[in-house]
């Protein structure tokens, strides 16, 4: 058999078949076509073991391909590309893959223009791999906020400015950084002018972890619950809202604890401690009606949107 075979294997989608030619090939023999193919078949071969959830065989082909790719010639950089969207892979995958790490010793700065260029999918706006990459980095960040951990990522971010200066995820990791360094008021700023322009409820819920004065954190989890179209995705602020709320506004509490609580049991989750203590805390207390509730959120609304204008 010889290289051109395998190429065959791989086109028809014979995996196994191809990776077992390839590699005693390659053992003997590491010539240009022989390592190429080695590459991409790899490449096949880890992404099936990810599928088939053989975790620790994938893994290992990945740190094999890791060894490979310097011996092997990448002109156009669609192997580098491809070890890129590799390491997406492991990191969705192996909890102990660090991409700060991974990106910080590779190189952002070696990405190609193509790796950040957004694409579209079923009419959306789909991701470049670039920003796919820096979100996992920001995603450890935001895990482990400390200085150390922001110093280390603000020249990814930097890069990445760089090919998408405007683009809202960028803004909020540069607020991330911001917020970490101790210059919240600079983070809270880039939120005004985002929700300026964006309506997003995530950026109203990051937000209210912002700011310090209550009245300001009550108004935008307001707004958060009220443009989360998601139900599901609205138990974590009803129940920070209830908490707000309980010394101020006792059945307000009560109604957004109930709606907490009534979301969770629909998603198949227990309460927790603290929000069985809080329900006892109220126990007896009548919870306002959903359109009383909803006429606050528009009161609450109207306080956010003079937030804009400071």
């Amino acid at each position: 058999m010889e290289v051109r075979d395998v190429f065959k294997l791989r086109k028809e989608g014979k995996i196994e078949e191809a990776y077992a030619a390839i590699r005693p090939m390659y053992a003997v023999h590491k010539g240009h076509y022989t390592t190429v193919c080695m590459f991409w078949v790899a490449m096949d071969m880890m992404q099936l073991r990810y599928k088939q959830r053989r975790l620790e065989e994938a893994y290992k082909i990945f740190l094999a391909l890791l060894r490979l790719y310097p011996t092997m010639e990448d002109t156009d950089l669609r192997g580098q590309s491809a070890l890129m969207r590799a390491a997406l892979l492991v990191f969705d995958h192996n909890p102990k893959f660090s991409m700060l790490d991974f990106i910080t010793k590779w190189g952002i700065e070696k990405l190609t223009g193509d790796d950040w260029t957004f694409g579209k999918a079923a009419g959306h706006v789909v991701p470049s791999l670039g920003m796919r990459i820096v979100g996992k980095v920001f995603k450890e960040v935001t895990g482990n906020p400390t200085t150390d951990m922001a110093l280390k990522a603000a020249p990814i971010l930097a890069e990445s400015l760089k090919h998408s200066p405007y683009n809202m995820n960028n803004q909020r990791y540069k607020a991330i950084i911001y917020k970490i360094m101790g210059k919240t008021d600079k983070a809270i700023n880039i939120y005004r002018h985002l929700i300026a322009h964006h309506h997003q409820s995530y950026l109203y819920q990051e937000l209210a972890a912002l700011v310090s004065d209550d009245r300001w954190k009550v108004a935008l989890l307001c707004r958060a619950i009220a443009t989360q179209r998601e139900q599901k995705f609205t138990q974590k602020m009803r129940l920070e809202l209830a908490d707000l709320l309980f010394n101020s506004d006792k059945p307000r509490a009560r109604y957004e604890l109930d709606r907490c609580i009534a979301i969770r049991k629909a998603a198949g989750f227990n309460t927790t401690w603290h929000m069985q203590n809080l329900s006892a805390s109220l126990e007896g207390i009548e919870p306002v009606s959903e359109k009383d509730e909803r006429e606050f959120y528009r009161r609450q609304g109207e306080i956010v949107d003079q937030l804009r204008i400071f």
